[in-house]
């Protein structure tokens, strides 16, 4: 039986492995034990099917997710407005111990698990050679590349342009034993760019500042308190952290900095190799799709890699062509909902998402 590896154990490559799995197949999963970073996430409804497909419905319990209950935001004006429910509905994750539940579901003998990383990977005509960090090689019919933005695989072929500087300010903070807060989530546009608040299970409240990188004011990632400073002056953001007891501790600390940048691919596919999850695309968080992309991608890509292992040239076709339309349906919507919001259309972050050429817009957004 061939033995397909799965690089990466994050969401994406967890649904690619148990895809192989149901499919009859033992792959390989290779990846280091890392700590996943909670920065608390929200799962669309729709994601809910691609876990019955993965026959994990059952993941979605009390301690991983909390059934949300609406999506609240002030843009394109200084009014707080609901979404339709059909919009702010989902789940709100966290995401280190869904994925921990992942893996306890898949790690039952089923699929053997290399636990290092993989340092480089070459194309054999009759499939891939993989390196790893302990200088061990693993060959493969097909591999599936999970790796995250880091994209192992992705060389001059994958055709992989950063779109933005995007990058996001955030904490999770613990909700005082009094505090009662409804689990939706509160997006609020500013000059810098935008802020995000959302319930985590676990009485815990994620906030974040998303801006680009070369905007974030002098020391705010070293200084707490100027970075609660700028979260002091919302219209909603800075009540409903007042409400809830939050401001004191919003300042005990400075916030963590993690890259949130769109990189999108003009291949997933490259010989054997199929990418899935941030290793093929990465998209702006405020259209919330993140996760259930990882999901859809990891089983669609473990699908386009059993074909390739099995010589079908023209096996990935699909998953690429329904992949990068879904890029373009998602940048569309991203760019319409930034240019919803005119009150700050002339500030540096605001100005770099006009809608323009794509040449200008390239050179733009990079001056």
């Amino acid at each position: 039986m061939d033995r397909i590896a799965v690089v990466g154990a994050g969401v994406a490559g967890l649904a690619a492995a148990r895809r192989l799995v149901l499919a009859g197949h033992r792959p390989v999963l290779i990846a280091p034990d890392i700590a996943v970073p909670n920065r608390g996430e929200t799962l669309s409804p729709k994601a809910a099917t691609l876990l019955e497909a993965l026959q994990w419905p059952h993941l979605l319990d009390a301690d991983s997710t909390l059934l949300g209950e609406g999506r609240f935001s002030v843009w394109g004006d200084a009014t707080l407005r609901k979404a339709p429910d059909h919009v702010g509905l989902g789940y709100h994750l966290d995401r280190a111990q869904f994925e921990r539940l992942m893996r306890t579901a898949l790690f039952t003998g089923e699929l053997e698990r290399v636990r290092t990383g993989v340092t480089a990977i070459a194309h054999r005509p009759d499939g891939v050679e993989l390196t790893l960090a302990d200088r061990a090689v693993i060959s493969a019919p097909a591999v599936i590349d999970c790796t995250g933005r880091a994209a192992l695989s992705s060389g001059e072929a994958a055709q992989r342009r950063r779109l933005d500087r995007l990058i996001a300010a955030w904490r999770v903070l613990d909700l005082p034993d009094d505090a009662e807060t409804v689990p939706a989530t509160l997006v609020e546009a500013v000059e810098l760019g935008w802020w995000y608040m959302s319930p985590l299970p676990g009485r815990r409240m994620m906030l974040g500042l998303f801006t680009d990188s070369d905007l974030v004011p002098t020391g705010v990632a070293r200084d707490g308190v100027r970075w609660a400073g700028l979260a002091a002056g919302t219209i909603a953001i800075a009540p409903r952290l007042a409400s809830l007891g939050l401001e004191a501790s919003a300042a005990e600390t400075p916030p963590a900095i993690a890259p949130a940048a769109s990189i999108t691919v003009g291949r997933l596919i490259e010989g054997r190799i199929v990418r899935a999850g941030d290793a093929a695309a990465t998209l702006d968080p405020i259209g919330a799709n993140g996760l259930a992309t990882a999901l859809w991608s990891g089983t669609q890509a473990a699908g386009a890699a059993l074909g390739l292992a099995e010589g079908h040239a023209d096996a990935g076709a699909a998953y690429e062509r329904d992949y990068l339309q879904g890029v373009a349906h998602q940048l569309a919507t991203q760019n319409a909902m930034y240019a919803s919001e005119p009150r700050f259309a002339a500030a540096p972050f605001w100005r770099r998402r006009q809608i323009k050429s794509p040449e200008t817009d390239h050179k733009e957004r990079f001056t």
